[in-house]
């Protein structure tokens, strides 16, 4: 009788984990939006689980520095926001994020190995469900099927879902065994991401991949490099683009002719107006989502219009929120490194790490607004899901040690 129990309560859980993972895939592909409900569904989830409530504590004392410093620098620049309703609004959404970030990552790090299987499948699932609806809507926009079809653009932001999430899933599935399956999923990943039309993903993807290779061949050096140099670039993001990267000059240089496309181009123009904003008001900035108001003249960058942020989330930073939540800001991803550096110890863990925080961060330093809920939502989930696969690769370790142990020595 307990065995077909079993069996019963292991498929309803199939059941639940086949529908939670079409409707992630359904989210991924249609409405990117729905990640920023799903971090907090799955934060109280895992809270309720855990009964955090009776003995929580602060089991992440940087992480929570961090969000305190940024929420107050965020909170302080209200005062000097040109637009107060629009930077409410962005405050009260930044502090829930931030909230159910801690409190996912948190939870995820006290999660047990029945939860990684479940974790492991649900990866694997979103993934095939995210390859065929995206397909398959690709099919009627090239094709403009009637009632279906949408502009290819509407794709875009499912490049950052697919390269988020893609390393680590890869990484999953190589360590079951199934190296064949790995390194092809990985090609259908890149090919997949150029489907999306995303270049700026595309790009993050090729700039990941080859970052995964050195950190695995030289995951100390690589690491501590990287370190150091995220820190260095993004502290001196304003003082780049305003003064040493002139878009305008660029433009009678051959050599960078080939990558200055109409879409790059764009972005230059943006950052140094932007930078250059930034030395209006170094200390305070001018205040949290302000970058839309900012703007002297209609055609002010270039001739183009409808710049509503900077795109690139470190000069947002500065700009918004003044030189102290800049500097914080490049802290923060250095710290990220720091911490891979500290406590991961193993080539392959390290690898997936380095490549998922170099693709988010190129993603979040060409194309995304800071204050992008969504897009935070899925930079909390993707480190947890690492988080996750470094948990697993652990017990691995351990478990083959014991087994080491407990053979019998050759006389």
């Amino acid at each position: 009788m307990e065995f077909f129990i079993l069996i019963k309560k292991e498929s309803y859980e199939n059941i639940g984990i086949l529908l939670f993972s079409f409707i992630v895939a359904v989210a991924g592909v249609y409405s990117t939006k729905f990640f920023s409900v799903l971090l907090p569904l799955l934060a109280c989830t895992f809270f309720i689980t855990q009964k955090g409530w009776q003995n929580f504590k602060i089991d992440l004392p940087f992480l929570a520095t961090f969000f305190v410093l940024f929420l107050s620098i965020s909170g302080l620049s209200i005062l000097s926001a040109i637009n107060e309703k629009a930077a409410l609004r962005s405050f009260y959404s930044l502090s829930m994020t931030l909230v159910f970030s801690y409190i996912f990552i948190a939870s995820i790090l006290k999660v047990k190995s029945v939860v990684i299987s479940r974790v492991y499948k649900t990866l694997i699932l979103i993934g095939l469900f995210l390859a065929a609806l995206l397909v398959f809507q690709s099919i009627l926009d090239t094709f403009q099927v009637k009632f279906f079809a949408r502009p290819p653009y509407l794709l875009k932001p499912t490049g950052s879902v697919l390269g988020l999430l893609g390393f680590v899933t890869c990484a999953f599935v190589w360590t079951k065994d199934r190296k064949v399956i790995a390194f092809f999923s990985f090609i259908l990943l890149g090919l997949l991401i150029k489907l999306t039309m995303c270049q700026t993903a595309l790009y993050a993807f090729i700039l990941a991949s080859a970052f995964f290779i050195i950190s695995y061949l030289a995951p100390f050096w690589i690491t501590r490099i990287s370190m150091i140099a995220s820190f260095s670039m993004l502290l001196l993001s304003p003082v780049l683009h305003a003064y040493v990267i002139r878009p305008m000059e660029l433009i009678n240089v051959s050599f960078y002719s080939w990558f200055l496309n109409n879409s790059y181009f764009h972005r230059l123009l943006i950052w140094e107006y932007y930078s250059h904003k930034f030395f209006e008001k170094p200390l305070l900035g001018w205040g949290l989502s302000s970058s839309r108001y900012i703007i002297d003249k209609p055609g002010a960058i270039g001739g183009f219009k409808n710049v509503i942020h900077p795109h690139k989330s470190i000069l947002q930073a500065y700009v918004e929120l003044g030189l102290f939540g800049g500097v914080l800001f490049s802290f923060f991803v250095a710290f990220l490194f720091l911490a891979v550096e500290k406590y991961v110890k193993d080539r392959l863990s390290v690898a997936v790490c380095n490549a998922t925080i170099l693709f988010g961060l190129v993603l979040a330093d060409m194309t995304h607004n800071l204050w992008r809920n969504y897009y935070l939502s899925l930079c909390a989930i993707a480190a947890g899901m690492v988080i996750l696969f470094i948990k697993d690769r652990e017990g691995l370790q351990h478990a083959a040690i014991d087994r080491l142990k407990q053979a019998p020595v050759p006389a």
